[in-house]
């Protein structure tokens, strides 16, 4: 019976509850005994404050020699530092917890108190220190859990982060892609402005030059006329022809039209494929080909061509006019 109260009292366990388990049980049998023990714990509202006052935490001053922690303490070492080294060095002496010291200095726990769970019973140096030891341990590994949660929290919200970044990163360039495109929309309304007003002047030259009315058609008359799809593409290519003579203004012409021709084979070759049917608004290619060459948009608007979120995009399911739009393409390349 002595024996097996010893052991629960060395396993933390108070002494009321350990004789409460004895009365009722009628057995000194050990596991017998921790089985109720626990199983009246849990049914206790307050185990947790129980377990608390069970263990209390004893200092291993007293297991330690005065003298020798005044020799370490003098030689710069902490209290704890020195209490504890010659604790773990089995009080060897000065010297062995000086090893001691070296070898673990580099210890996350080096400068902390090292203390021993206790219950009231005196227990021999050796003893203070194999429990100093185990609580040690069970410190280090609580701190070990800790730090590999705190590094999975760390690494989680990193994680979480880096896509709020990409989203802000994406809301960005799409918002960059829409403001290039409405300033490439602005520069060709300019460009078309400037165009008409031009047209108008050299009118009223030729007026003064030749004394002939030269007025321009009225927006009625204009509509008169209905063209075709393919009619107004073909205006429209003329009309690169004629503004970029090769011989006054080379390659322009050229590069623009080979562009169309490219854009157009691919759109039927590929007639399902999305990413065939449009170009960016903000691309270079869009822009020094398409969008800056006098006829370019006139003739793929006429085609059926729109702009669409940032893109130029052949917007027609029919794509039977495509083959004659890139012939009429390939004669004007010749």
């Amino acid at each position: 019976m002595e024996s097996s109260k010893t052991q629960l009292q060395d396993m933390g366990f108070t002494d009321e509850q350990i004789t409460n388990a004895i009365n009722s049980t009628n057995s000194t049998d050990i596991e017998v005994l921790i089985t109720y023990i626990e199983s009246q714990t849990s049914d206790n509202p307050q185990p947790q404050q129980q377990q608390a006052a069970a263990q209390q935490f004893d200092s291993i001053t007293k297991y330690v020699s005065e003298e020798h922690v005044a020799i370490l303490m003098s030689e710069g070492h902490s209290k704890n530092v020195a209490e504890k080294s010659l604790l773990l060095s089995q009080n060897q002496g000065v010297e062995a917890a000086k090893q001691w010291i070296e070898e673990h200095k580099n210890d996350q726990d080096f400068e902390e108190e090292l203390q021993i769970v206790g219950n009231g019973k005196k227990i021999s140096p050796e003893e203070a220190a194999f429990k100093a030891r185990e609580l040690q341990q069970k410190l280090r590994e609580k701190r070990r859990i800790a730090e590999e949660q705190a590094a999975f929290e760390q690494e989680k919200n990193r994680i979480a982060s880096g896509k709020a970044m990409n989203d802000v990163r994406r809301e960005l360039d799409e918002q960059k892609k829409k403001l290039e495109a409405q300033k490439a929309k602005r520069e060709r309304e300019q460009f078309l402005k400037d165009k008409q007003e031009m047209e108008e002047q050299l009118r009223r030259e030729k007026e003064a030059r030749f004394g002939k009315s030269y007025a321009q058609p009225s927006q009625q008359q204009q509509q008169q006329k209905k063209y075709s799809p393919i009619e107004l593409f073909e205006l429209g290519i003329k009309q690169i022809k004629v503004a970029y003579p090769p011989d006054l203004i080379p390659d322009t012409a050229y590069n623009s039209l080979t562009l169309i021709q490219k854009i157009l084979e691919n759109i039927l070759k590929n007639p399902q494929e999305e990413k065939f049917r449009k170009i960016s608004l903000t691309s270079q290619a869009y822009l020094t080909k398409i969008e800056q060459v006098l006829g370019a948009r006139n003739a793929l608007d006429g085609l059926g061509f729109e702009e669409n979120n940032g893109f130029y995009v052949f917007q027609s399911a029919d794509v039977s006019n495509l083959q004659k739009a890139i012939s009429i393409v390939q004669t004007e390349l010749k």
